[in-house]
C-alpha cells in the first residue's frame, strides 16, 4: 500500500510522483523532462562521486539532452574511477569520434582491440591521406590541400607528416595564422619544445588578434620577448582564381568538429548574417549556442530553423527538447491505473500540473488538478469501506510551490479544494485540502531505463502532512533491491526487484502504520509510448496497529498497474 499512498498524497512532490529519485529520473527521461532527470542523477553522483556506475547513468541521461561534452566528462570520470571499465572506455571513444576528436577515438578503439570501429575510423583517414597526397602531386602549390592532409595525418597520429604539411600550408598562406597554432600543437606532441615556442611566438607577433590572444593563452599569459625566435615565412602569394575562399559556414563546421565552440558560434553567426535563408547555418548556430550553455537562445534558433525550407530533421526534435527545459511555463501529466487483489477493485490516480519556473530561484510555482478514484465508485472494496487514503473519489484542484532544499532533498506545499466525485455520505461535497512535505531519495547501480544490465538499489524517505486525513503526519521509508536487464534491440526491458516498505503516522490510523515486503517486476515493452511502463508487485504486509485493523494483522496484495507520464 505504501507506494500507492505516496503517489496520491505526494503527487506534487518529485519523490511522491515516483517511488525513488532514480525512477523519477528515468520517468522524466521517458516523458521528455530531461532537465529534471539529469538533476536527479547529479544528486546520486554528488553523494557517491567515486561510483563509476552512477556517473555512467548520468552520462547516458546527458546524451539524451544533447549535452555530449558533459556526458563525455562523466564517462571520463567513470573511467578514471575504474580504468578497467571497458564500457566507459568505449563510450568515451564514440563520443570523441562524434565530437571531432578522431585521434583520441582511434587510439582507444585500437587499445581495446575493437577492430570494426577502429577500421571505421582509420580507413577513411588512410584513404584521405592518400587522396590528398595524390592531389598535391598534381598541384603542389595548393595550401588548402596541405592543410587537409595535415589534419588527417594528425588524427592518424602520423605527427611528422602532419607537421610537415601544416608548415607547408602556412608558408604558402602566411595570412592564415591559425595554422601556427596547429603547428605548435603537433610539435608539442612530438616533444619539440623549441619549435613549439617559435610557432607560438610567431603567432603572437604576426597573427590576427584572435590568434595572437590564443597563442598568449597557450603560453600561460606570457608575452613573447622582442628577440624571441620566430619562424620565417615565404612571401605571401595571392590565391589563384580557381581556389575558393572558405565560407563562414564551413569554418563553423570545422570549429564545431574540433570543439572550438566559441569560434563555431562566431562563424555560424556570420554565416547567418551572410545568408539569412541558410537553414543549416541557423540550425548549427543553435547547436553551438546549446553547447555553450545558451539554452534559451539555442531554442530560438532551433525554432527558427525548423520553420525554414531545407532545415535538418533534427531541428524540430532539438527545439522540443529545449523548450521543455527552458520554457517559463510547462505542463506535466501522469496517470496510474492499477488493480488490487486485496480490495478487489481498480483504482486511478492522475494529475495534470502547470509549472511556472522562476528564473534564478530554486522555487517552482504550480497549479494542479488531481483525480483519486476507484472503479466501484462507492468507496467500498471486498465488502468494506476503503480507507480514504486509497480512494477519496475526488478531484483536487490546488496551487503550490516546490522548493529544492538540498541536492538530495525537496520540500513542497499546496493549498486547494477537493470536489467529491461519488458523494460519500460521511463527507461534504467539497472541502479545503492542504498538503505539504519533505522528500529525500537516492539510487545505486543499473536503474530501469538505463542501457546496461546489473544489480541496483533504491531508497527514499518522506514526511507528508495531509489535512484531508485529520491533519495527519505520515512518514514513509521505501527501499528496492534487484536486477535490471539492458534494453533489447526492440526496446524491451525488464527489472526484477524486492520491495521493503514501512509507514508510520501521527494519528495512529490502521492504514498508516504498516510494514510490507515482496517481489516486484517492471517492464518496458515494444510499442509503448514514451513515459509508459508496466508494474506488478506481490506484497505481504503487517499492520502495526493490529487492534484497529478491520481485516486482521496480516494481508497479501497483488498489484498490477501501468505508469504513464508526459511533459509539454
Amino acid at each position: 500500500m505504501t507506494w500507492l499512498l505516496l503517489l496520491m498524497l505526494m503527487g506534487d512532490s518529485p519523490s511522491g510522483v515516483t517511488v525513488s529519485a532514480a525512477q523519477l529520473a528515468y520517468d522524466h527521461l521517458r516523458a521528455g523532462n530531461l532537465d529534471e532527470a539529469v538533476t536527479a542523477f547529479r544528486f546520486a553522483v554528488d553523494a557517491a562521486p567515486g561510483q563509476a556506475s552512477l556517473r555512467k547513468d548520468l552520462a547516458y541521461a546527458l546524451l539524451r539532452t544533447g549535452e555530449r561534452e558533459e556526458a563525455l566528462r562523466q564517462f571520463q570520470a567513470a573511467l578514471k574511477s575504474d580504468p578497467q571499465d571497458r564500457t566507459a572506455a568505449l563510450e568515451c571513444a564514440y563520443l570523441y569520434y562524434e565530437t571531432g576528436r578522431v585521434a583520441e577515438a582511434r587510439r582507444i578503439f585500437q587499445s581495446l582491440g575493437e577492430n570494426e570501429p577502429f577500421q571505421a575510423v582509420d580507413g577513411p583517414l588512410r584513404e584521405g591521406i592518400a587522396r590528398w597526397q595524390e592531389a598535391l602531386r598534381r598541384a603542389p602549390g595548393q595550401w588548402s590541400a596541405h592543410e587537409e592532409l595535415a589534419r588527417l595525418a594528425e588524427q592518424r597520429d602520423e605527427l611528422a607528416l602532419a607537421a610537415a604539411h601544416y608548415e607547408a600550408a602556412w608558408r604558402l598562406r602566411p595570412g592564415k595564422s591559425e595554422l601556427l597554432l596547429d603547428l605548435a600543437r603537433v610539435w608539442q606532441a612530438q616533444g619539440d619544445a623549441g619549435k613549439r615556442r617559435a610557432a607560438l611566438a610567431t603567432a603572437w607577433k604576426h597573427g590576427s588578434p584572435r590568434v595572437a590572444e590564443s597563442a598568449r593563452e597557450i603560453l600561460g599569459g606570457e608575452v613573447p620577448g622582442v628577440e624571441e625566435t620566430v619562424l620565417a615565412a615565404a612571401e605571401p602569394r595571392a590565391a589563384p582564381p580557381d581556389e575558393p575562399l572558405v565560407s563562414a559556414r564551413e569554418m563553423g563546421e570545422r570549429s564545431l568538429a574540433g570543439s572550438y565552440l566559441v569560434d563555431a558560434y562566431r562563424y555560424f553567426s556570420q554565416a547567418h548574417q551572410d545568408d539569412p535563408s541558410d537553414a543549416v547555418a541557423v540550425y548549427k548556430l543553435g547547436v553551438a549556442a546549446n553547447l555553450l550553455g545558451k539554452d534559451r537562445e539555442a531554442a530560438g534558433w532551433f525554432n527558427r530553423a525548423r520553420r525554414m525550407g531545407g532545415a535538418p530533421a533534427e531541428a524540430g526534435a532539438a527545439y522540443r527538447r529545449l523548450r521543455a527545459q527552458t520554457a517559463a511555463f510547462g505542463i506535466t501529466a501522469w496517470a496510474v491505473p492499477y488493480f488490487s487483489s486485496r480490495w478487489k477493485d481498480a483504482f486511478l490516480y492522475g494529475q495534470v500540473r502547470g509549472d511556472w519556473r522562476l528564473r534564478r530561484a530554486p522555487v517552482t510555482a504550480y497549479v494542479s488538478l488531481r483525480v483519486v478514484a476507484d472503479a466501484k465508485g462507492s468507496g467500498k472494496g471486498q465488502g468494506m469501506s476503503l480507507p480514504g487514503s486509497l480512494s477519496e473519489n475526488s478531484a483536487i484542484a490546488g496551487v503550490g510551490l516546490n522548493v529544492r532544499l538540498h541536492r538530495t532533498m525537496f520540500g513542497w506545499a499546496e493549498a486547494g479544494e477537493s470536489f467529491s466525485l461519488a458523494g460519500r455520505t460521511s463527507a461534504a461535497r467539497t472541502r479545503p485540502d492542504y498538503r505539504g512535505g519533505v522528500a529525500w531519495f537516492r539510487g545505486w547501480g543499473a536503474l530501469l531505463g538505463g542501457r546496461r544490465s546489473g544489480w541496483f538499489a533504491e531508497s527514499n524517505a518522506d514526511g507528508v502532512f495531509a489535512s484531508r486525513f485529520g491533519n495527519d503526519l505520515l512518514l514513509y521509508s521505501q527501499s528496492r533491491t534487484g536486477y535490471t536487464w539492458r534494453p533489447g534491440e526492440t526496446g524491451f526491458q525488464a527489472q526484477a526487484l524486492l520491495n521493503w516498505n514501512a509507514t508510520l503516522d501521527r494519528n495512529g490510523e490502521w492504514w498508516g502504520n504498516l510494514a510490507e515486503a515482496g517481489p516486484g517486476l517492471r517492464l518496458r515493452v515494444p510499442g509503448m509510448p514514451a513515459g509508459m511502463s508496466l508494474r506488478a508487485d506481490f506484497l505481504q504486509g503487517l499492520h502495526l496497529r493490529q487492534r484497529s485493523s478491520p481485516q486482521g494483522p496480516k494481508y497479501s496484495d497483488l498489484r498490477l498497474g501501468v505508469w504513464y507520464a508526459f511533459v509539454y
